[in-house]
């Protein structure tokens, strides 16, 4: 689940004719997998794969609000033959937030969280620096990226401090959204991965989607790949297993876990980790690990869902994909989701890193079409830029922005 300290700003090396600025139709909206995800391209891919030193992908498209594609290629782990279909597992690094933005904005549809609410109220946080902003920060700051926190810690000793005042500007944390995480703990009672699949990942047909492990699913997980191609276990399966095992000696059930019992099991697991969030599962920043088509079932709320009592409320669902914080003339930040505003055409995307996983969504609300890449390598991102571009007809100044 490891997410790097600091960001790499990507140098997106697939030349300047690729990134060009393309002109388009200031109505044009995402387009049907067929001619856009043409089977020209689709043959080509497994090439592009080899050169990337990607060993694996997997991508779904929605379109009119309905799962439209889901494929595969290559394989889970380099120098072996098991194939990566639909329902591999990826690690979805950061694509991990939104998710959880969900989960606290049907809270707050419940009544059950107040967004401005100082979270410190909720739960007061010890590892908090001793300082008046570092308590007002709110859940609709965590989620719009303007704690003011870095985005991880790496020393035992550090407090978290915003750096200016929250809500003034952007900037990427996953420490505030697993402030989030501790608060929302506190308010239901529950241990993170009981709530999460209770309130999302179960109700919406995420079946083989967990922020732990899941053994039943185990033999799916695809593996990581290093810029070497060497293959190397998730973050979650290298936890996951001996988390289960801990629960079974301690008779309680991992997804009953709040942190403070993951902490206690963190020695258990590798004496050499610290129990801060960057190194423990769950973590609702991080350790979602998941299929495209269970992403694609989420993704698919997000642009007004199917009408039942699982969608948001039709005020929260519009307040996530409204900007809070500006990044530029092209993007900003919403509730959980970064959104771009190019060619008269609204998207909401997020991106994911977790060295060895790369990811990509991105979708259309209004036109209910949308796409999301998996890939198994450090270097994945040069090639959901690709997909993405071919499934929507033109590149994104989404592409060119990465928080460092």
């Amino acid at each position: 689940m490891k997410e790097k300290t600091s960001r790499r700003q990507f140098a997106f090396g697939t030349g300047a004719a690729f990134l060009a600025p393309q002109v388009v139709s200031p109505k044009r909206t995402l387009r049907p997998p067929r001619g856009t995800i043409s089977d020209g391209f689709l043959a080509g891919l497994p090439r592009l794969m080899e050169l990337a030193g990607v060993p694996g992908l997997s991508f779904a498209m929605i379109n009119d609000g309905k799962l439209a594609l889901a494929r595969g290629f290559g394989v889970k782990k380099s120098g072996e033959n098991d194939a990566v279909d639909a329902d591999t597992i990826f690690g979805a690094a950061s694509l991990s937030k939104p998710v959880f933005s969900y989960a606290v904005l049907r809270m707050r549809d419940e009544k059950l969280i107040d967004l401005d609410r100082p979270l410190f109220q909720y739960f007061p946080y010890p590892d908090l620096a001793d300082e008046a902003q570092a308590r007002l920060i709110t859940a609709r700051q965590v989620m719009s990226q303007s704690t003011g926190f870095v985005n991880w810690r790496n020393a035992k000793n550090e407090r978290l401090s915003p750096a200016f005042k929250p809500g003034g500007r952007f900037s990427y944390s996953g420490e505030g959204f697993y402030f989030l995480q501790r608060a929302v703990e506190e308010i239901t009672g529950k241990g993170f991965e009981g709530y999460i699949q209770e309130r999302v990942l179960r109700p919406l047909g995420m079946t083989s989607s967990t922020y732990v492990w899941m053994k039943e699913t185990e033999a799916r997980v695809s593996w990581g790949h290093n810029n070497r191609v060497a293959a190397q276990q998730m973050w979650n399966a290298r936890q996951g297993p001996r988390l289960l095992e801990i629960a079974q000696e301690w008779r309680k059930p991992l997804p009953q876990w709040r942190h403070d019992d993951t902490a206690r099991a963190l020695p258990l697991v590798d004496k050499n980790l610290v129990a801060l969030p960057n190194f423990m599962i769950p973590n609702c920043a991080g350790s979602l690990i998941t299929t495209a088509k269970d992403y694609a079932q989420f993704m698919i709320r997000l642009m007004g869902g199917i009408g039942d009592s699982l969608d948001l409320a039709e005020a929260s669902r519009r307040e996530m994909l409204t900007p809070q914080v500006k990044i530029n003339s092209a993007l900003g930040w919403g509730l959980g989701l970064g959104l771009e505003r190019e060619a008269a055409q609204d998207c909401f995307w997020h991106w994911g890193d977790n060295g060895t996983f790369k990811a990509f969504m991105m979708g259309d609300a209004a036109a209910r079409s949308g796409v999301v890449v998996f890939t198994n390598a450090t270097n994945g991102h040069r090639l959901w830029e690709r997909i993405v571009a071919q499934a929507t007809g033109r590149d994104h100044a989404a592409f060119l922005f990465w928080m460092v």
